[in-house]
């Protein structure tokens, strides 16, 4: 049996949440650990984070410490099994004052693979599931009708909102995400034929029913904010992309790393 190993790590991606019959309801967490010296992606899974104490649930970009264990039933090598009573959180690493921070918590992985890098590599095991593609000029971002959930799923949602023996009131029954964001771009491998991807951050879901809330129709606002504000030509844009484990060769958008062109740091003499 693997042993459980303390890990310090900063979340990246936080999936929209999801319902299974064994987990309940869950997310799927990913960051980068930076207790190793040099940067190496983490997935943390399941996440139960609606029940965990509202002082514990952590931001994206948030520094977190835990103990987690190797998953045993997951072959993708950055995944691991998180002890949520061990959690401890650390602070937060903002965006407005804080990019050059953000690059060197990432180190050398923004733009160290191509998607189609990782998707070929997915012939030979183990082979990573995690990385963060740089993303070509000219990419676009549009909004389509979001999934729409099977009678079973929505009954597992209401069980899961439901007060259980470690929490007394009920939740917010989860709903799916009423748009999302697609995005058609292009990775740096020299043969890309294009990709398309929706994304599944758990940040666009939100936005999306609190924009329809109040706009009615939000498309408007959806691609301003998750169009415009990170592929613009002033950011140097990059996705955070990761594999299904039961279909490896397919891969997700978690999310968007788009600092401002030219806040780089650059390198070094000692790295």
């Amino acid at each position: 049996m693997s042993r459980a190993e303390r890990m310090r790590v900063v979340v990246t991606v936080k999936a929209y949440p999801g319902v299974g019959r064994t987990a309940g309801e869950t997310i799927c967490v990913a960051g980068v650990r930076c207790d190793r010296g040099v940067p190496e992606w983490v997935r943390l899974w399941a996440v139960q984070f609606r029940e965990l104490r509202r002082e514990l649930q952590f931001q994206k970009w948030q520094l977190i410490e835990l103990e987690a264990t190797p998953s045993d039933r997951d072959r993708r090598p950055e995944s691991f099994r998180p002890n949520l009573d061990s959690l401890r959180l650390g602070s937060v690493i903002s965006p407005r004052r804080d990019w050059a921070e953000r690059w060197r918590l990432l180190g050398e992985l923004p733009g160290a693979t191509t998607l189609c890098e990782l998707i070929r590599a997915q012939d030979q095991q183990p082979a990573a599931s995690l990385g963060l593609a740089r993303v070509l000029p000219g990419a676009q971002a549009i909004v389509r009708a979001g999934p729409v959930w099977t009678a079973e799923k929505e009954l597992l949602a209401h069980i899961a909102a439901q007060p259980n023996l470690f929490r007394e009131d009920a939740l917010e029954i989860l709903k799916p995400a009423p748009f999302q964001v697609v995005y058609r771009w292009h990775c740096a491998d020299d043969s890309c034929p294009g990709h398309e991807h929706a994304t599944c951050d758990w940040e666009a879901g939100q936005a999306a029913r609190k924009f329809m809330k109040r706009y009615g129709e939000p498309s408007q606002q959806l691609l301003q904010r998750f169009g415009d504000a990170m592929l613009g030509a002033d950011h140097d844009t990059f996705f955070f992309v990761g594999n299904q484990h039961q279909y490896p060769s397919t891969f997700l958008v978690l999310g968007a790393f788009y600092p401002p062109k030219g806040s780089r740091p650059a390198p070094t003499l000692f790295g």
